[in-house]
C-alpha cells in the first residue's frame, strides 16, 4: 500500500509539474524601471550608488516580500561560486584557480547602506549573492511601489564575465554590477543563488547615470543621453573637439527601454568606432590599440551580421548595438557585447556572431535561460552560425558534426537532460553541450521533421509572437504546431526532456517485378528509444537516386517534401520495424537512412 501510495503521489507531482508548464508562458509579466546615478571610483575600483527601483505587479498576487541579486558577493574564495568549482570534476578555468586566491581588495561585493521604501526603512538579510526584502507596505496585483537603495561596491578583480584589469587590459567590464531584483513569474521569485550560469529578469527601463573620470571612454546597454557633453567620439558633429584630463570627471547618462539588464565598459585607451548603419542601427566598437588591425573588418562585417539575423528571425529592435573589447571571452547584454579581442579575424567574426544573436533570443526574447539554456544558447548557436556564413558568402551550413557530438557524449554516458536547470548539470561538459549543441539539434531538427522552409517560418514566427514575453518551452512547441499543422509534443518531450539515444538502421532489402514496374520493400529498424521520422536515400539498380520520408503516426500528418519523394505510410512509434514499399522503374538494391544527417543517429 506505501509503495502505491508514492507511485501516486509522484504521479501527481508530476501531472501538477507538467500542468503549470503546459499553460504556456501567462499572459503577464512584472514591470522595473531603475534610475541608477553610481560614481566609479577607479583608483580603488569601486563604487557608490543610489537605485530608485519602481516595481509594477502585473502579477495576480500581493507582494510582502522582495529578493535582490547581489552578484559582485559570488567573486569571494568562500563564496558559493567559490566552492561549486571546488566540486565540479571539470571546473571552470577562467574562474579556478583565481577566485581561490583573491586577496581581500581584489574581491568583490555589494554593501547595502540604506534601503527604503516611500521613505521607511526596510528590513532585509544577504545570504551569498540574494538579498530579501520584507517589505513595509505590501504591493497589491495592478500597483507599483519605489524602492530607494544606497549601496557601496568593490569591483572584483576579473574573474568570471565582469571585473576589473581583465586579461587584456581592459580596465572595467561592469556587466552583473548593480544590486539587481530577481524575475518574479507563475512558479513565483527566482532569486537563485550566482555560481557562475545563466540569468533571468523582468524587462523594463534604465536610466543611469555613471560619473567616472575625465578621461575614461565609456559604452554600454541603452543610449548616450548627453554625447555633445562627454564627447568621446558619441558628439553629434564630430567636427567638435574634446580634452580630457584625469583630474576632471563627466557623468554619463544613459537611457534603454525594453531590456532586462544594463552593462557597461570603461577604459582609459578605447579606440571608438561609430558607424551609422542603414537599416537605421547605430554601431559602437569599442577597443584597445594592440588589436586596431585585426579589428579592422568589423566596422564592415558587425552591421552585415545585424542585418543578416535580422533577415533570418526578425528585425532588430534597438537603437543601437556596441562591441566592446571586455570581459574573458564573449558575454551578450541588451545592446552591447562583451568579447575579448586578441583574436585572429575568423575567430573574431565567430565570437562577435554569435554574441550578436544573443540580442534576439537572450534580450529581446528573455527566456528564462536560468531553467532552459538551450533556448537561448542553441538557437544563438543555430542562427548565428548561418550568419556568419552568410556574411562570408558560403553556403548554407551542415550542423552534422554539432549532432555527433551529441552522440559521443551519450557514449560516454555524460549527457543530461536539455531542460536541467543550468546550475545544476553534473559536469560543465554536460552542460556545454545540452545548452549549445543539444539546442542546435532542436532548431535544426525540427528542419528534418517539418522542412526547413517551414522551420525558418517558425523561427520568425517565434520571435514576433514572443519578443519581450519571456516565452518557455511550451510556447516554443505551440509555435511550432500551429506553423507546421503537426503534433509535436513528441518531440519537445524526447529531445529536451530525456537523454534517449537515436539508431535506425536498414534490416533487408527486397524487390519483385510486377506488371507495372518494380516493388521494392525496405526493411528498417529502430534500435534505440527516440523514435524520429525517417529520410531514406534509395539506390537502384540503373544507377539512378531517389528519395523517402517515413512520418510517425504520431505526427498526425508529413513534412512537405520535393517532387518525386516518395512518402511512406505512417510508422506507428511502439514498433520497432517497418517495411517501406516504394514503386520504381528500377529495383532498389542499397538504402541509408538520415542521408543529410540531420539527426543524432548512433551508429
Amino acid at each position: 500500500m506505501y509503495r502505491q501510495l508514492a507511485v501516486i503521489t509522484s504521479l501527481l507531482v508530476f501531472c501538477t509539474a507538467m500542468n503549470v508548464f503546459a499553460q504556456g508562458s501567462p499572459n503577464w509579466q512584472q514591470r522595473v524601471h531603475y534610475k541608477m546615478d553610481v560614481t566609479l571610483l577607479a583608483d580603488n575600483h569601486k563604487m557608490t550608488g543610489t537605485q530608485w527601483l519602481t516595481y509594477t505587479n502585473n502579477s495576480p498576487d500581493t507582494l510582502q516580500t522582495v529578493f535582490y541579486h547581489l552578484y559582485f558577493n559570488a567573486f569571494q574564495p568562500s563564496s558559493m561560486m567559490a566552492e561549486r568549482n571546488r566540486n565540479l570534476p571539470d571546473p571552470d578555468g577562467r574562474v579556478v584557480p583565481r577566485i581561490w586566491n583573491l586577496s581581500d581588495d581584489e574581491i568583490g561585493y555589494h554593501h547595502v547602506l540604506s534601503l527604503t521604501q516611500n521613505g521607511v526603512r526596510l528590513s532585509h538579510d544577504v545570504n551569498d549573492t540574494v538579498m530579501q526584502v520584507e517589505l513595509n507596505e505590501p504591493v497589491p496585483p495592478g500597483t507599483s511601489t519605489t524602492i530607494k537603495m544606497k549601496f557601496q561596491s568593490q569591483v572584483p578583480l576579473q574573474t568570471r564575465r565582469n571585473g576589473r584589469d581583465s586579461n587584456e587590459g581592459v580596465d572595467f567590464s561592469m556587466s552583473q554590477w548593480y544590486p539587481k531584483i530577481a524575475a518574479y513569474d507563475e512558479r513565483g521569485w527566482h532569486a537563485d543563488p550566482y555560481v557562475g550560469r545563466e540569468f533571468y529578469a523582468p524587462f523594463g527601463t534604465f536610466e543611469v547615470s555613471i560619473k567616472a573620470p575625465a578621461n575614461f571612454v565609456l559604452g554600454g546597454t541603452g543610449v548616450v543621453q548627453n554625447p555633445d557633453v562627454v564627447g568621446h567620439g558619441y558628439q553629434t558633429d564630430d567636427a567638435i573637439k574634446m580634452s580630457y584630463s584625469a583630474a576632471d570627471s563627466l557623468t554619463w547618462m544613459f537611457k534603454a527601454e525594453n531590456v532586462h539588464d544594463f552593462a557597461w565598459v570603461a577604459d582609459t585607451e578605447y579606440i571608438h568606432e561609430k558607424i551609422q548603419g542603414e537599416d537605421g542601427v547605430t554601431y559602437h566598437l569599442l577597443y584597445l590599440p594592440d588589436v586596431a588591425q585585426s579589428w579592422s573588418n568589423m566596422s564592415q562585417q558587425v552591421p552585415q551580421l545585424i542585418q543578416s539575423l535580422g533577415r533570418m528571425v526578425g528585425t532588430y529592435p534597438y537603437p543601437q548595438f556596441t562591441v566592446a573589447q571586455a570581459g574573458d571571452g564573449g558575454m551578450e547584454y541588451p545592446m552591447v557585447n562583451f568579447i575579448t579581442g586578441r583574436r585572429s579575424p575568423m575567430s573574431l567574426l565567430g565570437v562577435t556572431a554569435h554574441e550578436a544573436a544573443h540580442e534576439w533570443f537572450y534580450a529581446v526574447l528573455g527566456s528564462n535561460e536560468a531553467d532552459y539554456s538551450w533556448m537561448d544558447e542553441g538557437f544563438t548557436q543555430y542562427i548565428s552560425t548561418r550568419a556568419m556564413n552568410d556574411v562570408l558568402g558560403r553556403p548554407a551550413p551542415s550542423f552534422g558534426g554539432a549532432l555527433q557530438g551529441i552522440v559521443t557524449v551519450q557514449k560516454l554516458g555524460l549527457s543530461e537532460r536539455l531542460n536541467t536547470p543550468s546550475d545544476w548539470f553534473e559536469t560543465n561538459l554536460g552542460y556545454g553541450v545540452a545548452a549549445y549543441s543539444g539546442g542546435l539539434m532542436v532548431a535544426d531538427m525540427l528542419g528534418h521533421v517539418m522542412s526547413d522552409e517551414v522551420r525558418d517560418e517558425w523561427l520568425k514566427e517565434y520571435f514576433r509572437r514572443y519578443k519581450f514575453k519571456h516565452p518557455n518551452p511550451y510556447d516554443v512547441e505551440k509555435v511550432a504546431e500551429d506553423v507546421s499543422g503537426l503534433r509535436l509534443d513528441w518531440f519537445f518531450e524526447q529531445l529536451t526532456n530525456t537523454t534517449r539515444q537515436l539508431d535506425y538502421g536498414v534490416g533487408s532489402i527486397a524487390s519483385f517485378r510486377g506488371d507495372n514496374g518494380w516493388t521494392s520493400t525496405i526493411g528498417l529498424e529502430r534500435k534505440n528509444q527516440m523514435v524520429m521520422p525517417v529520410d531514406v536515400r534509395l539506390v537502384h539498380r540503373d544507377g539512378t537516386e531517389s528519395y523517402a520520408t517515413v512520418p510517425l503516426g504520431i505526427m498526425q500528418g508529413h513534412k512537405p517534401v520535393a517532387d518525386g519523394w516518395t512518402v511512406g505510410k505512417p510508422w506507428n512509434w511502439t514498433f520497432t520495424e517497418y517495411n517501406l514499399i516504394v514503386e520504381s522503374t528500377s529495383p532498389v538494391v542499397a538504402a541509408e537512412v538520415d542521408p543529410f544527417h540531420r539527426t543524432p543517429d548512433f551508429n
